[in-house]
C-alpha cells in the first residue's frame, strides 16, 4: 500500500522531549498540512490483558485543533487501515497505528476553533481481516504477514526474548520463530472459511506461551521465562500518591484442551455443480411404462467446470433429476442416449455425446487440482493407512438410475454381469517435495497381474521416481465374480485383487470399499490422477468387446483419499485434554483452548501439529526451563508458575516508561511485568499496573488426568 504524508506537527513534553506526529494516507497526493494540538495532544494506551494473553494491542488518542469546520472529516471517508499515524520520540520511531474510521466525533455547534479526537490502533484491524495464508508458514512468517496487514510501521527485526527450543541441539542463534512451521490449512474450517487474522496470530503464539506487543517502535515477542532474566529491572518512580498494592489472581486448577483438527479426508475432488453449464440432454426413458415421453433426468455436458481438471476429450457433467437420479456432478467419458420416441433397442438410434469406452490406457482423464500436504509421522505411521476411492458409473442401461427391464436394456445389463467381473481403472498417486520434485509414487500392478490377492504393503508399495500409467490401479468386483459385477449404477472401488476366483478372506469385507495402502515413507504433497481407459475381464480372464460396445454411461466422480486406522476403521478424532492442580485453596478454574500443539503420538491426519521447518517432520516435544515435554505441559508449567501462588500487583502514576523493560520497586522488590499502561506524552507520565513474575518452575505440578 502506497502511503503519502498528509499532516505533520510536533510538540514538546514538559520534560522537553520532542514528539513528531506524522499522518499518512493511502494514495494521497496533495500538500502536507500542518496540525496543531490541544492541551492533551496524545495518549497511548496498552489495555490490561491477562499476563499470558498472546497479544497486547495498543491504541492512541490524538487530539487536534480544528481551524476550520470539519477539517479532518475527510480522513473518515476512506477504508480502515488506509490512514496511519507514526509518532517519533526525539527523532526515533516510537509508536504506529492506523485510524479507526468508526470512531469519529466532533462538536457540531462550532464552525472552527474546536478540538477533534482521532483514535488510532496498532492491531485492531486484524479482527476485521481474514487469514489468507497457504501451505506451511513459519511462526515468523505468520507474525510478519499479520503485521503487514495492519499497515503499521515498526523497526525491523522483531525484538525476541524466547526461551523455548526444539531440543538441546538448537544453537543459541537459531530462533524458534524460524525453526518450526504450521500448516495454513489448520486455520480454515471444513467449508474453507478462514479464521480472522487476529485469531490466527493469537493461536500461533498461545501454545508456546509467547506474547507480542508494540513498544518503543519495535515489535517485541517474548515469553515470561526468557523475560525474567532479559533485563536488569528498572526502578519505577511514582509521581503521585494514588499508587495501590494488590494481589494478582490465583487459580485452583487449569484445564487445557488442544483440538488437533484431525482431517481424515486428505483429498477430495468434487465438481461444483453450478459451474457446469452447457448442453442439456434429456434422458426420456422411464421404466414405469413403455412411453419414451416420460422424462427420467437431464444431464448437462460442458467443457468447463470447477473442482477437477479433465482431458480435453471428456466432458464435465451435471445431473438434474426429474424422476430418476440425484443432483451430482463429475467427469464423463461416455454418454449415449436415444432420440425421443425412437426405438431404444436399435443402436442406430443411439446418440453419442462424448467418447466410446476403451481398454486403451495412457493418458490423464481427470486430475484433482488440490495437492494437500501429507505429514510424516515416523514409525507411528504404521498405525494408519490411506483409503483411496473413486465413484464410477459404467452402465449399458438407457437409464442407469432405474432397474433393468425389457425396455431398459435388461439383456445388455445381464451380459455385463457375466462379462465385467474384474474391472481396473488406472491411477497415479504421486508424493512431491516442496520444490515440486518427485519423491515417491504408488505401484500395485503386481497385484493386478497376479492370480491372487495381496494385503496392503504386499506387492503394493511406494516407489521412488515419477509414475507411469499402468503402475497403479483401482479395482471393482462383486461377490463370486462369476455372474456378479462390480459395475452398474454408481459403484466405489474395493481392495485390489488379481485374477482370483476363490473365496476372499473375511478381512476384505471388513475393510469395506476403497483401496487401502500404506502411508508413504516420507511427508510431501500428494497428487491424484485418474487415467483414460478401463480394463474389464470376465470370469475366464477374457476381454469381451461387447461390454464396451454396449456401454452407454462411463462417468467418474469424487476421487478421494482418506486417513484410516491400520485395520481400515475410521480414525477416532478426539481432543487432547490435560488438567493440573495449581492451588487447592483457590476457587476458580483457568480454562485454555488451543488449536496448535503437540500430541503424545503424532498423527499424519492432524493439521494443528507443529512441524520442523524444511523437513516438515512432526515435532511433538520442546524444551523450556530445562524441561523437555509436550507444548501443553510446558504451557501448564508457565501457568503454574504464574498462578499457583500470589503475586504482588502495583498500580499508579509513574514517570513515563518509554522503553520495553522489566521493572522493580524499592519497597516491594522483585521483577515486574507491565499489565497495562496509559502514557500521557505531554505530562511525561504513565499510569501503570504491573505484576511480579519469575522464571518458569515446574516443580510440584500435579496433573489430574
Amino acid at each position: 500500500m502506497s502511503m503519502s504524508l498528509r499532516y505533520e506537527g510536533g510538540f514538546y513534553s514538559y520534560a522537553n522531549t520532542l514528539y513528531d506526529v506524522r499522518i499518512y494516507q493511502e494514495d494521497y497526493s496533495g500538500e502536507v498540512g500542518e496540525i496543531a494540538f490541544t492541551d492533551v495532544p496524545l495518549e497511548i494506551e496498552w489495555r490490561e490483558v491477562d499476563k499470558l494473553e498472546p497479544v497486547q494491542s495498543s491504541s492512541a488518542k490524538l487530539q487536534l485543533f480544528s481551524d476550520t469546520d470539519r477539517e479532518f472529516v475527510g480522513l473518515y471517508t476512506v477504508k480502515a487501515g488506509s490512514v496511519r499515524m507514526d509518532v517519533l520520540r526525539d527523532g526515533e520511531l516510537y509508536w504506529s497505528g492506523t485510524l479507526d474510521p468508526e470512531l469519529y466525533e466532533e462538536p457540531f455547534a462550532y464552525a472552527s476553533g474546536y478540538g477533534v479526537e482521532l483514535t488510532f490502533a496498532d492491531l485492531a484491524i486484524l479482527d476485521r481481516l481474514n487469514f489468507n495464508g497457504e501451505g506451511f508458514k513459519t511462526l515468523r512468517e505468520i507474525i510478519t504477514e499479520s503485521l503487514a496487514k495492519t499497515n503499521i510501521n515498526y523497526v525491523s527485526p522483531l525484538d525476541e526474548h524466547i526461551s523455548t527450543k526444539r531440543d538441546r541441539y538448537d544453537d543459541d542463534g537459531d530462533s524458534l520463530l524460524d525453526l518450526v512451521s504450521l500448516q495454513s490449512q489448520n486455520f480454515y474450517d471444513e467449508d474453507g472459511e478462514a479464521m480472522s487474522a487476529r485469531e490466527v496470530l493469537d493461536e500461533t503464539l498461545r501454545p508456546f506461551a509467547l506474547r507480542l506487543v508494540q513498544k518503543a517502535g519495535r515489535i517485541r515477542v517474548y515469553d515470561l521465562n526468557a523475560l525474567s532474566s532479559a533485563f536488569t529491572p528498572e526502578t519505577v518512580e511514582w509521581s503521585s500518591d494514588d499508587s495501590t498494592l494488590s494481589v494478582d489472581k490465583v487459580y485452583n486448577n487449569v484445564e487445557l484442551t488442544f483440538s488437533p483438527y484431525e482431517r481424515t479426508t486428505l483429498l477430495l475432488g468434487e465438481v461444483e455443480e453450478k459451474s457446469v453449464e452447457g448442453q442439456r440432454v434429456t434422458v426420456w426413458f422411464s421404466t414405469s411404462t413403455n412411453n419414451s415421453d416420460e422424462i427420467g433426468f437431464y444431464i448437462h455436458l460442458s467443457d468447463t467446470g470447477e473442482g477437477l481438471t479433465k482431458n480435453a476429450n471428456a466432458k464435465f457433467f451435471r445431473i438434474e433429476p426429474y424422476y430418476s437420479g440425484s443432483e451430482e456432478a463429475g467427469v464423463a467419458w461416455t454418454v449415449k442416449t436415444t432420440r425421443r420416441n425412437a426405438n431404444a433397442l436399435d443402436e442406430a438410434n443411439w446418440i453419442s455425446y462424448v467418447q466410446d469406452p476403451s481398454s486403451t490406457i495412457g493418458d490423464s482423464l481427470l486430475t484433482v487440482p488440490s495437492t494437500p500436504y501429507m505429514a510424516y509421522a515416523g514409525i507411528v505411521r504404521d498405525n494408519y493407512r490411506l483409503r483411496v476411492s473413486l465413484q464410477l458409473l459404467y452402465d449399458p442401461r438407457l437409464n442407469p438410475f432405474e432397474d433393468s427391464s425389457t425396455i431398459n436394456e435388461e439383456g445388455n445389463y445381464e451380459e455385463q454381469k457375466n462379462w465385467a467381473n474384474f474391472v481396473y481403472v488406472p491411477i497415479k498417486l504421486t508424493v512431491r517435495n516442496e520444490d515440486g520434485s518427485v519423491a515417491y509414487h504408488f505401484v500395485n500392478n503386481a497385484v493386478k497381474d497376479s492370480d491372487s490377492f495381496a494385503n496392503p504393503g504386499e506387492k503394493a508399495f511406494w516407489k521412488t521416481g515419477e509414475a507411469t500409467w499402468g503402475e497403479a490401479w483401482l479395482c471393482w468386483y462383486q461377490g463370486n465374480r462369476r455372474d456378479e459385477s462390480g459395475l452398474g449404477g454408481w459403484q466405489e472401488n474395493k481392495q485390489i485383487i488379481g485374477y482370483y476366483r476363490d473365496e476372499l478372506p473375511a478381512m476384505f469385507d471388513k475393510w469395506g470399499s476403497g483401496e487401502l495402502i500404506d502411508i508413504p515413507p516420507m511427508g510431501g504433497y500428494i497428487e491424484m490422477e485418474v487415467g483414460t481407459g478401463i480394463i474389464i475381464y470376465d470370469y475366464g480372464r477374457e476381454i469381451k468387446q461387447g461390454v464396451y460396445d454396449q456401454c452407454r454411461w462411463m462417468m467418474y466422480k469424487e476421487p478421494k483419499i482418506e486417513f484410516v486406522q491400520k485395520n481400515g476403521n475410521e480414525i477416532d478424532e478426539k481432543d487432547i485434554e490435560l488438567s493440573a492442580w495449581l492451588n487447592r485453596d483457590a476457587k476458580d478454574t483457568l480454562t485454555i483452548e488451543t488449536v496448535v500443539g503437540t500430541m503424545p503420538t503424532p498423527s499424519p491426519a492432524a493439521l494443528g501439529q507443529v512441524f520442523d521447518t524444511g523437513t516438515y517432520f512432526i515435532r511433538n516435544e520442546f524444551i523450556r526451563a530445562g524441561v523437555t515435554d509436550q507444548l501443553e505441559k510446558l504451557l501448564i508449567g508457565t501457568i503454574y508458575t504464574a498462578y499457583a501462588t500470589p503475586h504482588m500487583t502495583l498500580s499508579g502514576e509513574v514517570s513515563i516508561l518509554p522503553s520495553f523493560m522489566t521493572y522493580t520497586d524499592r519497597n516491594e522488590p522483585g521483577t515486574y511485568l507491565l499489565l497495562s499502561e496509559t502514557q500521557n506524552l505531554r505530562n511525561d507520565t504513565s499510569y501503570i499496573s504491573m505484576v511480579q513474575f519469575e522464571a518458569d518452575d515446574y516443580e510440584g505440578i500435579e496433573y489430574t488426568t
